[in-house]
């Protein structure tokens, strides 16, 4: 194993759907909230308001804060009524989420095999300071690694430069010592291929696979398959 460790230092990774399963989590506490909105009194199926949750997080972003204010708005309801309804799916949007919000298999005894071969590991993110930090938490995987890099830390997303070249300042690494692992093509391996990473697809993450855009130079369909990937440069 030496020589992965010559010519890899560290390995960096993307949080949502590559560490935990996000989109699971996602549609988990929407079908919640969905249901909690009508229990309460919104006056829409179950499904049309799931709908219309999925609907405001393609237009207004996925972290969006206000996701079911907009849901309610054009409701025209008594402000009471509709405050109601809120909480309602916030209450239950968040007790789904400390129930659903967990690492994908095998990822900490992996993250703890990757160490043990000397590697240094960090995350970079797309997602808010707080909101990466409060998923980390909740999935215990808090102590894992040894920088964590947000939108707030560049206000830029991936595939800009600005996040992949703050993670390798921090490391203290040139760009070829350092494996990006991540499930977004266009985003997480475009970004870093381009800064000269070596790069590695999470497959099992990857919500609109297309081999034209698959420049990956590796690809794991389960996450302890990186140890395998590992052992390949190795080899090289």
């Amino acid at each position: 194993m030496a020589g992965a460790e010559e010519m890899i230092k560290a390995i960096l990774f993307d949080l949502d759907n590559t560490l935990m399963d996000f989109l699971m989590f996602k549609k988990e506490t929407a079908m919640a909230a969905a249901r909690a909105m009508r229990e309460n009194g919104l006056p829409a199926e179950e499904k049309e308001i799931y709908e219309k949750i999925f609907a405001i997080y393609d237009r207004m972003g996925i972290e969006c804060q206000k996701t079911f204010h907009e849901v309610v708005k054009p409701y025209g309801l008594d402000i009471n009524k509709s405050e109601l309804i809120q909480q309602a799916a916030i209450t239950a949007y968040l007790k789904k989420k400390f129930e659903t919000l967990r690492p994908y298999p095998e990822v900490k005894p992996v993250l703890a095999k990757l160490r043990g071969m000397g590697l240094k590991l960090g995350v970079v993110s797309d997602a808010p300071r707080n909101k990466a930090w409060q998923r980390l938490v909740i999935t215990g995987l808090q102590d894992e690694f040894e920088l964590v890099i947000t939108h707030s830390d560049t206000l830029e997303l991936k595939p800009h430069p600005s996040p992949f070249r703050l993670a390798l300042e921090r490391l203290g690494a040139n760009a070829d010592e350092v494996l990006f692992v991540g499930d977004n093509p266009a985003r997480d391996i475009a970004g870093a291929k381009k800064i000269g990473m070596k790069t590695c697809l999470a497959k099992y993450g990857c919500q609109d696979y297309s081999e034209e855009m698959d420049v990956a130079d590796f690809r794991i369909g389960k996450f302890e398959e990186l140890i395998e990937v590992m052992e390949k440069i190795g080899g090289d």
